[in-house]
């Protein structure tokens, strides 16, 4: 490479030509900047990358949110359903138990 000669496009096509071009514009000064800068792109880069795979994980986790509310509204119709009075004999005679409702009501035993 040439001295500290002027920046002439013969000099400039000389130095892309051997592969100088990075000295003759004094880059190797701020080697330390561009090194810095490519570890922040990379950064950038991978913070991106998992902020992106967290939002695909809870859209996953809203649409598996949504089949369990489902889920949970039809075991409490179920549950209701079944808490009747009139549905729980039904099961009773179906399973051929002999208890039924009490046909008059309970008394109490009152202390003399």
């Amino acid at each position: 490479m040439e001295g500290k000669g002027k920046l002439t496009a013969k000099a400039v096509m000389k130095s892309i030509w051997s592969g100088d071009i990075l000295l003759l514009l004094r880059v190797d000064k701020l080697l330390p900047y561009i090194l810095f800068l490519f570890a922040l792109g990379w950064i950038n880069i991978f913070m991106n990358y998992k902020i992106e795979q967290t939002m695909v994980q809870v859209e996953k986790n809203q649409k598996i949110l949504k089949e369990y509310k489902i889920y949970h509204a039809q075991k409490t119709y179920e549950f209701v359903k079944m808490n009747r009075i009139s549905t729980v004999e039904n099961m009773l005679e179906e399973a051929g138990a002999e208890v039924s409702a009490p046909e008059k009501p309970a008394f109490i035993i009152k202390d003399k």
